[in-house]
């Protein structure tokens, strides 16, 4: 293992300092959202979407996380800081971009799911052959049904984990793949929108697909429409199950002992795609090439920089102090 000897502010000055990675990240995406702001109202306005105020009711959260962050300043703790950052963007990352999802369904393109079907015939591959042989399996099926509800739990540990763990970076480029994988999938999702296998193949259907259906068709009516964020998970292709899960665990895999059960359990979201009846087997696919795409692009993005350890320590104590740290080489990453 290298060693870094921090012998005085000196040296700890030569490279960027915490804040300045910090405040880079926050300046890329302050600057996304400035721009994205601005286009969902001007978009919602031009395709008849109305109750935007609904995103109002996440504010409340908002202020918490902004006091916890002034917190997180006044007692100088720079993991806490990070957490606080990362989750109050990921919050109004979340009401930007699903806007921009359902103003990409207002598109006049009509639903492509049996395109999406020949596509699946054409791999050799069908849904519903596999829905039905998993329910002979209850307790498979009860699993996997219960797996495909743990996204937002994935998402969640990604934003706050790696920051506690003194792994920002890596949540930082989840936030940036998310960003990314929610701008294609809504150019994607204007001129190829469809509902889900259910439509084309002989599928039960359940309370929420007719709902998420239904929220769809009225989406492509003509007319004004009302925002539904209850029923806004409308994309089918690419699977976001499939892409929130695997960033996620990427995200999360930096944290040593947590990379075995999280790609364990990633494994059975994206399974559960498929046997709970949600998505046809291209959107899976689409959504594993979508994911390695924008993990790598983010990782352009938000390259490996400052080792983390020596940020977790106040500048008044490197001062005072004399004292060696670990860093990362090619051979020792951690």
């Amino acid at each position: 293992m290298a060693t870094q000897t921090l012998m005085s502010p000196a040296i700890v000055a030569a490279q960027p300092s915490w804040r300045q990675y910090a405040a880079s990240f926050n300046c890329r995406i302050g600057l996304l959202t400035l721009i994205l702001v601005p286009v969902d109202l001007i978009l919602a306005g031009r395709v008849h979407l109305y109750g935007l105020l609904q995103y109002t009711f996440d504010w409340p959260v908002l202020v918490i996380l902004l006091w916890m962050l002034l917190f997180s300043h006044l007692h100088r703790s720079p993991r806490l800081i990070d957490t606080c950052e990362l989750a109050a963007w990921g919050l109004v990352l979340y009401c930007v971009l699903t806007l921009l999802i359902q103003i990409a369904a207002r598109s006049p393109y009509p639903l492509a799911d049996r395109q999406l079907d020949a596509i699946d015939l054409r791999m050799h591959f069908q849904t519903a052959p596999v829905l039905h042989i998993v329910a002979r399996l209850p307790y498979l099926d009860a699993t996997l049904n219960w797996a495909y509800g743990l996204v937002s739990w994935f998402v969640v540990a990604a934003i706050l984990l790696p920051p506690l763990f003194g792994h920002t970076v890596a949540a930082r480029r989840f936030v940036i793949g998310i960003v990314l994988a929610s701008i294609v999938t809504a150019i994607l999702f204007t001129f190829v929108p469809a509902a889900g296998p259910w439509i084309t193949q002989s599928l039960p259907l359940n309370p929420k697909q007719a709902a998420v259906t239904a929220y769809l068709r009225c989406l492509k009516s003509p007319g004004p429409v009302r925002l539904d964020l209850v029923h806004d998970g409308i994309v089918a292709i690419p699977s976001f199950h499939v892409v929130y899960v695997v960033l996620s665990a990427a995200a999360l895999s930096s944290i040593r002992w947590l990379r075995t059960p999280v790609w364990i359990l990633a494994t059975l979201v994206c399974i559960s795609t498929i046997t709970t009846g949600w998505h046809y087997g291209i959107d899976v696919l689409a959504g594993f090439i979508l994911s390695a795409f924008v993990l790598w692009l983010a990782r352009q993005i938000e390259p490996d920089g400052w080792p983390g350890a020596a940020s977790l320590v106040p500048p008044s104590l490197l001062r005072s102090f004399h004292f060696t740290l670990p860093t990362r080489t090619a051979s020792n990453p951690r």
